[in-house]
């Protein structure tokens, strides 16, 4: 049988995107440490660091700021906009379907499904997670305790879905990654959007695939 860490690094080279975790352990120590800094900033707080303070960051590890953005950025990591982090997977800098609220602390945007069940599991905190199935706009809730999931509705799915010929994965997949209360709302999705390739997680491979990108990227 296909292990969920499998099945997402498959899809992701068919469609040319890094699997963050692999990006984050790729870079140099002082720029992993600027990326978990980051990271770091979001579960604190909830809201999208500006480049300045990202810069004043990169300075306090040594590195020159512009270059540091940009290497970010040529990661897939990290990308700004009008002077602020629009996207930190698995945090988002702009709202999105997917909210997370962590226990005691803050409420922040995710970029997709997979990335929203990934934040509990990064920051190792309680958390519960709103979102909505975008073929009937049904509401979604998720809770995580203790790294269990509760799902509501309990036939919830995730679809992994991406287009080709776009470079980040913000672009080619963070739109077509999402809850699905039932497998036949995410097949009547792929059969109204023939531009998806998709692939249907059930509850226990979506987890796995948040723990195994996301799990990693603050060291804990």
């Amino acid at each position: 049988m296909t292990s969920a860490d499998d099945r997402i690094t498959r899809f992701n080279a068919e469609f040319g995107i890094t699997l963050m975790n692999d990006s984050q352990a790729a870079l140099p120590p002082p720029l992993r440490d600027l990326h978990r800094t980051v990271l770091t900033a979001f579960v604190n707080t909830g809201e999208a660091p500006s480049t300045n303070w990202v810069s004043e960051q990169a300075a306090r590890f040594g590195l020159d700021p512009d270059q540091a953005l940009g290497a970010l950025d040529r990661a897939d990591l990290v990308h700004t906009a009008d002077g602020a982090v629009t996207v930190a997977y698995p945090f988002s800098g702009v709202p999105t379907p997917h909210r997370v609220q962590l226990d005691d602390g803050a409420t922040s945007w995710a970029m997709c499904a997979g990335d929203s069940l990934g934040i509990p599991l990064m920051a190792g905190r309680d958390a519960t997670i709103s979102s909505a199935d975008p073929h009937t706009g049904e509401g979604i809730h998720i809770q995580c305790r203790d790294g269990a999931f509760t799902w509501q509705p309990d036939s919830t799915v995730v679809l992994v879905g991406a287009t080709t010929g776009c470079g980040t994965a913000a672009e080619a997949a963070c739109g077509h990654v999402n809850f699905f209360a039932d497998p036949v709302n995410a097949e009547a999705y792929l059969r109204a959007h023939p531009a998806v390739t998709g692939e249907i997680y059930d509850q226990s491979d979506a987890v796995e695939m948040g723990r195994f990108i996301f799990g990693p990227l603050l060291d804990r």
